[in-house]
Protein backbone atom coordinates (compact mmCIF):
# COMPACT_ATOMS: atom_id res chain seq x y z
CA UNK A 1 0.00 0.00 0.00
CA UNK A 2 1.30 2.95 -1.45
CA UNK A 3 1.53 6.39 1.90
CA UNK A 4 1.42 9.55 0.61
CA UNK A 5 4.63 11.06 1.52
CA UNK A 6 4.68 13.23 4.50
CA UNK A 7 7.11 16.16 5.70
CA UNK A 8 9.91 14.60 7.74
CA UNK A 9 11.02 17.55 9.67
CA UNK A 10 14.46 17.15 11.95
CA UNK A 11 15.46 19.09 14.88
CA UNK A 12 19.10 19.80 14.43
CA UNK A 13 21.10 19.88 17.59
CA UNK A 14 21.15 16.53 18.72
CA UNK A 15 19.32 14.88 16.37
CA UNK A 16 20.90 15.78 12.66
CA UNK A 17 24.18 17.15 14.22
CA UNK A 18 25.98 15.88 17.35
CA UNK A 19 26.59 19.17 18.74
CA UNK A 20 25.02 19.03 22.57
CA UNK A 21 27.74 17.46 24.11
CA UNK A 22 30.43 20.74 22.64
CA UNK A 23 27.79 23.32 23.44
CA UNK A 24 27.06 22.10 26.97
CA UNK A 25 30.75 21.48 28.15
CA UNK A 26 31.76 25.34 26.63
CA UNK A 27 28.46 26.30 27.76
CA UNK A 28 29.05 25.01 31.21
CA UNK A 29 32.35 26.52 31.75
CA UNK A 30 31.26 29.92 30.33
CA UNK A 31 28.57 29.85 32.44
CA UNK A 32 30.38 29.10 35.46
CA UNK A 33 33.09 31.82 34.73
CA UNK A 34 29.93 33.85 35.04
CA UNK A 35 29.56 33.11 38.51
CA UNK A 36 26.77 30.25 38.46
CA UNK A 37 28.85 27.07 39.02
CA UNK A 38 27.49 24.28 36.60
CA UNK A 39 28.60 20.95 35.05
CA UNK A 40 27.88 19.95 31.49
CA UNK A 41 25.51 17.43 32.52
CA UNK A 42 23.56 20.00 34.43
CA UNK A 43 23.67 22.32 31.11
CA UNK A 44 22.01 19.85 29.47
CA UNK A 45 19.25 19.24 32.11
CA UNK A 46 18.64 22.55 32.37
CA UNK A 47 18.99 23.97 28.98
CA UNK A 48 18.38 21.11 26.41
CA UNK A 49 16.01 22.18 23.54
CA UNK A 50 15.78 26.08 24.62
CA UNK A 51 16.60 29.12 22.66
CA UNK A 52 19.66 30.85 23.32
CA UNK A 53 17.23 33.59 24.50
CA UNK A 54 15.51 32.13 27.11
CA UNK A 55 18.66 30.64 28.30
CA UNK A 56 20.53 34.06 29.07
CA UNK A 57 17.41 35.22 30.61
CA UNK A 58 17.64 32.01 33.28
CA UNK A 59 21.26 32.65 33.48
CA UNK A 60 21.09 36.63 34.07
CA UNK A 61 18.15 35.77 36.98
CA UNK A 62 20.46 33.70 38.49
CA UNK A 63 23.98 35.89 38.28
CA UNK A 64 21.48 39.41 39.19
CA UNK A 65 23.26 40.66 36.18
CA UNK A 66 22.77 41.36 32.50
CA UNK A 67 25.20 39.36 30.55
CA UNK A 68 27.01 41.24 27.90
CA UNK A 69 27.72 41.24 24.23
CA UNK A 70 31.20 40.94 24.63
CA UNK A 71 30.45 37.66 27.15
CA UNK A 72 28.05 36.40 24.65
CA UNK A 73 30.42 36.69 21.68
CA UNK A 74 32.92 35.29 23.56
CA UNK A 75 31.22 32.23 24.30
CA UNK A 76 29.74 31.69 20.76
CA UNK A 77 33.24 31.75 19.18
CA UNK A 78 34.32 28.95 21.70
CA UNK A 79 31.34 26.98 20.57
CA UNK A 80 32.18 27.88 16.53
CA UNK A 81 35.56 26.73 16.64
CA UNK A 82 34.92 23.61 18.69
CA UNK A 83 32.44 22.63 16.37
CA UNK A 84 34.61 23.17 13.25
CA UNK A 85 37.36 20.96 15.31
CA UNK A 86 34.94 18.42 15.99
CA UNK A 87 31.46 18.35 14.56
CA UNK A 88 30.28 15.03 13.22
CA UNK A 89 26.28 14.10 12.00
CA UNK A 90 24.58 11.76 15.10
CA UNK A 91 25.39 8.52 14.00
CA UNK A 92 22.99 6.77 11.57
CA UNK A 93 21.28 9.84 10.77
CA UNK A 94 22.95 10.49 6.82
CA UNK A 95 21.34 7.01 6.10
CA UNK A 96 18.06 8.38 7.23
CA UNK A 97 18.59 12.00 5.52
CA UNK A 98 19.96 9.88 2.27
CA UNK A 99 16.85 6.76 2.24
CA UNK A 100 14.26 9.69 2.74
CA UNK A 101 15.38 11.89 -0.06
CA UNK A 102 16.02 9.23 -2.48
CA UNK A 103 12.41 8.13 -2.10
CA UNK A 104 11.23 11.98 -3.01
CA UNK A 105 9.90 12.08 0.78
CA UNK A 106 10.11 15.78 1.54
CA UNK A 107 12.06 17.35 4.40
CA UNK A 108 12.76 20.10 6.39
CA UNK A 109 14.68 21.30 10.13
CA UNK A 110 12.84 23.01 12.86
CA UNK A 111 15.21 24.12 15.48
CA UNK A 112 15.83 26.71 18.46
CA UNK A 113 19.60 27.46 17.23
CA UNK A 114 20.11 30.75 14.95
CA UNK A 115 20.18 30.20 11.66
CA UNK A 116 23.89 30.96 10.57
CA UNK A 117 24.63 28.34 13.12
CA UNK A 118 22.36 25.55 11.90
CA UNK A 119 23.48 26.29 8.45
CA UNK A 120 26.78 25.95 9.41
CA UNK A 121 26.69 23.17 11.22
CA UNK A 122 25.00 21.25 8.04
CA UNK A 123 27.62 21.68 5.62
CA UNK A 124 30.02 20.89 8.10
CA UNK A 125 28.69 17.61 8.12
CA UNK A 126 27.08 17.19 4.75
CA UNK A 127 23.83 17.50 5.30
CA UNK A 128 22.97 20.96 4.47
CA UNK A 129 21.93 20.55 0.64
CA UNK A 130 19.21 18.05 1.35
CA UNK A 131 17.28 20.71 3.17
CA UNK A 132 17.48 23.43 0.76
CA UNK A 133 14.81 26.62 1.88
CA UNK A 134 12.81 24.15 4.40
CA UNK A 135 15.26 25.50 7.87
CA UNK A 136 13.30 27.30 10.09
CA UNK A 137 14.93 28.82 12.94
CA UNK A 138 13.75 30.14 16.38
CA UNK A 139 15.05 32.96 15.33
CA UNK A 140 12.38 33.57 12.52
CA UNK A 141 9.09 33.39 14.70
CA UNK A 142 7.50 34.88 18.03
CA UNK A 143 8.30 32.55 20.75
CA UNK A 144 10.60 29.56 20.65
CA UNK A 145 10.01 25.61 21.19
CA UNK A 146 8.20 24.78 23.58
CA UNK A 147 5.35 26.88 21.89
CA UNK A 148 4.59 25.21 18.46
CA UNK A 149 5.07 28.43 16.07
CA UNK A 150 8.65 26.89 14.51
CA UNK A 151 6.93 23.70 13.87
CA UNK A 152 4.00 25.42 12.18
CA UNK A 153 6.51 27.58 10.45
CA UNK A 154 8.47 24.76 8.83
CA UNK A 155 5.09 23.47 8.02
CA UNK A 156 3.74 26.47 6.24
CA UNK A 157 7.01 26.87 3.98
CA UNK A 158 6.72 23.75 2.88
CA UNK A 159 2.90 23.67 2.12
CA UNK A 160 1.82 20.89 4.51
CA UNK A 161 -0.48 20.68 6.88
CA UNK A 162 1.29 20.05 10.96
CA UNK A 163 -1.27 16.58 10.64
CA UNK A 164 0.57 15.67 7.45
CA UNK A 165 4.31 15.72 9.36
CA UNK A 166 5.96 14.25 11.20
CA UNK A 167 8.93 15.71 13.82
CA UNK A 168 11.98 14.15 15.78
CA UNK A 169 12.98 15.61 18.55
CA UNK A 170 15.14 14.86 21.48
CA UNK A 171 14.70 16.72 23.83
CA UNK A 172 10.80 17.25 26.16
CA UNK A 173 10.47 21.31 24.91
CA UNK A 174 11.00 20.27 21.59
CA UNK A 175 8.54 17.28 21.91
CA UNK A 176 5.72 19.62 23.37
CA UNK A 177 6.72 21.94 20.63
CA UNK A 178 5.94 19.36 17.76
CA UNK A 179 2.81 18.07 19.22
CA UNK A 180 1.08 21.84 19.76
CA UNK A 181 1.28 22.09 16.45
CA UNK A 182 -0.28 19.05 15.85
CA UNK A 183 2.57 16.81 13.94
CA UNK A 184 3.34 13.05 14.81
CA UNK A 185 6.19 12.90 16.89
CA UNK A 186 9.49 10.83 17.13
CA UNK A 187 11.07 10.68 20.41
CA UNK A 188 15.29 10.70 19.85
CA UNK A 189 16.70 9.41 23.09
CA UNK A 190 20.28 9.56 22.83
CA UNK A 191 20.98 12.57 25.18
CA UNK A 192 17.71 12.84 27.24
CA UNK A 193 16.55 9.53 29.22
CA UNK A 194 13.49 7.35 26.65
CA UNK A 195 10.79 7.76 29.44
CA UNK A 196 11.25 11.80 29.31
CA UNK A 197 10.44 11.97 25.79
CA UNK A 198 7.35 9.38 26.64
CA UNK A 199 6.07 11.55 29.47
CA UNK A 200 6.08 14.97 27.54
CA UNK A 201 4.26 13.03 25.00
CA UNK A 202 6.07 11.62 22.10
CA UNK A 203 4.62 9.09 19.93
CA UNK A 204 7.27 6.77 19.67
CA UNK A 205 10.74 6.74 21.33
CA UNK A 206 14.04 5.41 19.89
CA UNK A 207 17.41 4.98 21.54
CA UNK A 208 19.15 4.78 17.64
CA UNK A 209 18.78 6.45 14.45
CA UNK A 210 18.82 2.77 12.94
CA UNK A 211 15.31 2.04 14.63
CA UNK A 212 14.28 6.08 13.64
CA UNK A 213 15.42 4.58 10.31
CA UNK A 214 13.13 1.11 10.16
CA UNK A 215 10.23 2.90 11.62
CA UNK A 216 10.11 5.55 8.97
CA UNK A 217 10.28 3.01 6.18
CA UNK A 218 7.33 1.47 7.82
CA UNK A 219 5.02 4.82 8.56
CA UNK A 220 6.18 6.70 4.81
Amino acid sequence: MQHQPKLVIFDCDGVLVDSESIANEVGAEWITALGWSMDAAEARARFLGLSDAAMFALIEQKIGRAITAKEIAQNHERITARFEAELKAIPGVVAVVEDLAARSIPLAVASSGERAKILANLAKVGLLNYFGQQISSATEVAEAKPAPDVYLLAARKAGYEPSDCIAIEDSPNGVLAALRAGMQVIGFARETPAPDLTAAGAHQVFETMAEVHVHLEQVL
